[in-house]
């Protein structure tokens, strides 16, 4: 009965020993995943493919010049799984305004999704490319806004983007000022885990 038990013992140990030898690999990626978030599948050249393609249309969004924070998390995009929404707008000269974007996307350790103004290609080496362009109409008048600034995946679910919005003289803060900010050419920037 004694050898029994040690031998029982000795079986539910190496069953053990065995089991966390397939588990701490899984153990590691659910960790570096929860902290890196997105650019964990990313930047993970060797077992994560990337693909970015255009999506078609034009997204629109009222952005108020009067009231600037009030424009904080107007949805531009969403599709369910990913979101396009404003961050922010600032003054940046006498003349004009910036307003950003911030995308989020869903990820996991199969792979990860995220539409943006941002291409991420990543294969051959990681690179960032604003390819978003936006246009503003005020009145019936429509102007074509210049790239500000873009981001790596520098938040856990996705990046952000930004453009210049010159104001015509014909503005008057004074009377509602909404004006239609419209975005295309965003992209859908797809990691899939290699088989």
């Amino acid at each position: 009965m004694k050898k029994y038990l040690n031998l029982n013992t000795v079986y539910i140990a190496a069953a053990i020993i065995a089991f966390s030898f397939l588990l701490i690999p899984r153990l590691i990626e659910t960790v570096n995943l929860r902290v890196e978030g997105i650019s964990y599948v990313a930047n993970d050249i060797e077992n994560y493919l990337s693909n970015a393609h255009p999506i078609e249309g034009e997204f629109t969004v009222q952005i108020d010049l009067r009231e600037l924070e009030n424009n904080e998390g107007k949805v531009l995009f969403d599709d369910g799984e990913n979101k396009i929404y404003v961050s922010k707008v600032n003054v940046h000269d006498e003349a004009g305004y910036e307003v950003f974007f911030r995308s989020s996307g869903d990820y996991n350790l199969g792979g990860a999704t995220l539409v943006s103004g941002v291409k991420h290609a990543g294969n051959n080496g990681f690179t960032n490319r604003l390819q978003a362009e936006a246009k503003a109409t005020y009145k019936e008048v429509t102007y074509n806004l210049s790239p500000s600034a873009s981001s790596g995946l520098n938040h856990r679910d996705g990046d952000e983007f930004g453009f210049y919005m010159d104001v015509p003289d014909k503005i008057d803060l004074e009377e509602p000022s909404v004006v239609d900010v419209i975005v295309s050419k965003l992209y859908v920037n797809i990691w899939a885990k290699k088989p």
